[in-house]
């Protein structure tokens, strides 16, 4: 371990136009009204943009997204600024610094990339007008649009945290810029047994995750909204297992070597992003059975393309705003200790090495983990409710089995993803225990992920029939 000698800075203090202090007040005056006449005009853009459907076009619709970004990049600049410059206070936190700096990033680099976009669709516009409303049809606009701000915000995640892993300090302090994972030490002769069946888990998960998506790509029967949640959960859970299980293999084997504090806030950022994300998906997947039994004929009108797309874009997005937000607050704590008692860098485990009282961060893990777990887990059974009240009007029985049928799939695996992500975030604190913490969360990190691909592969018969048509055999 790295250490250093300091006392730890939490704040800092803006120096702004201090040598303009004559010229304050009129400074001030310019400004607020510039910053008033922004967003006005911002705000009139969107609003205009929205309820004239002449302007539902896709050159309006990114022009929309950018006035938002724009606003949205000025409310995090100039109302400091502006308190600044009449006297108010011009210190701020480390993590409001932080905040500001990863929301200024994020705006700014979103509003770049916005502006290629939009230069894009005018090229398509003028060079390509006979094939536009094919080109920029609305899922490559929503699509252009998510990927330019989940680009942006994890551009300026990896610029916030490069920055602020750096140490602000004066002396007498010890500064932590590593962590060892203590993993299965308490396992220590069983240890070779682990690797082998974890390896052979993860081998198996892999493979299975990449053959579905792989055959719901290339076969069109399965080109539809369910099939296309599903692709999207084994992908993330493809990512999710990349994230963790490497790591914790090379540790098994004594390969371990310690993580900086950069790439313990990185994995800690993918694992709750992607965590999230499978926990929304497996809502859209809900949502999705929902409609099919009990609207069936207005199914490919509410499920359509673009909103499946939404969908995703939703759960991805709630995934980084979550994980930004649980990642900074745990990464702006003081760390006194290195050994990691878990496998990999897990929210409760970090937080237990920091030098100060943690209960404000526990208490926003409680919150998170309530809003992320039980709030989606409520709406799967309220569709599943819902759901069952209509499959019990169904006349015969093999409509109300095969009805039963398409929901069997994804009830199985939301059972266990749900089950274990409250066990492991939603138990009281007074219950942690190393050993048992660390079997929970090789359930939802090892064995969760393997269900996905084996429930939808084995007990799904329009996969099979499309795994045969991959083969080349005939269907019997």
């Amino acid at each position: 371990m790295k250490t250093a000698n300091h006392t730890e800075v939490r704040g800092f203090v803006f120096q702004g136009f201090s040598n303009f202090r004559e010229h304050q007040l009129i400074l001030f005056a310019v400004f607020l009204t510039l910053y008033l006449l922004t967003l006005a005009g911002n705000v009139i853009i969107v609003t205009i943009i929205r309820v004239d459907h002449h302007l539902h076009t896709p050159m309006y619709f990114f022009l929309s997204v950018l006035s938002t970004s724009e606003t949205c990049y000025s409310l995090v600049i100039i109302p400091r600024m502006l308190s600044g410059l009449v006297g108010l206070s011009r210190s701020i936190s480390l993590v409001g610094c932080g905040t500001q700096l990863f929301f200024f990033l994020g705006f700014a680099i979103t509003n770049c990339l916005l502006l290629a976009v939009m230069g894009f669709d005018r090229y398509v516009a003028i060079c390509n007008p006979l094939r536009y409303s094919i080109v920029m049809n609305w899922r490559a606009c929503t699509i252009l649009a998510s990927s330019v701000c989940a680009s942006g915000f994890l551009l300026s995640l990896v610029q916030a945290v490069a920055i602020f892993r750096l140490p602000f300090s004066r002396k007498n302090h010890t500064w932590v810029t590593e962590f060892t994972f203590q993993g299965f030490s308490s396992f220590r002769e069983h240890q070779l047994g682990l690797f082998v069946v974890f390896l052979a888990l993860y081998v198996v998960t892999l493979a299975g995750n990449i053959v579905i998506v792989t055959i719901i790509s290339v076969d069109r029967h399965l080109h539809t909204a369910m099939y296309f949640f599903l692709s999207m959960l084994s992908a993330s859970e493809t990512v999710y297992t990349l994230v963790i299980i490497p790591k914790m293999l090379c540790n098994l084997v004594g390969l371990s070597q310690p993580i900086s504090l950069a790439g313990c806030a990185t994995q800690m950022f993918f694992f709750i992003t992607l965590a999230i994300n499978n926990c929304f998906l497996l809502t859209a997947m809900g949502y999705d059975r929902y409609v099919a039994i009990c609207n069936p004929l207005r199914y490919t009108l509410i499920m359509n393309k673009r909103v499946c797309v939404q969908l995703v874009g939703g759960a991805c997005g709630i995934g980084l705003i979550v994980a930004t937000t649980q990642v900074t607050s745990v990464f702006r704590l003081p760390f006194c200790a290195t050994k990691v008692a878990h496998f990999f860098c897990d929210i409760r485990p970090v937080m237990k090495l920091s030098c100060v009282d943690t209960s404000v961060n526990e208490t926003l893990t409680v919150i998170v983990s309530v809003l992320v777990i039980l709030v989606p887990m409520g709406l799967v059974f309220i569709s599943y409710i819902l759901i069952v009240s209509t499959v019990l009007k169904i006349p015969s029985a093999q409509g109300r089995k095969k009805a039963f049928a398409t929901c069997a799939s994804h009830l199985t695996v939301v059972v266990v993803h749900y089950g274990c992500a409250s066990v492991a975030y939603l138990k009281p604190k007074s219950e942690n225990a190393r050993d048992q913490d660390q079997l929970i969360s090789v359930t939802y990190t090892v064995i969760t992920p393997l269900f996905n691909p084996m429930v939808y592969a084995l007990r799904n018969k329009e996969v099979k029939d499309a795994l045969l048509r991959a083969a080349g055999r005939k269907l019997s």
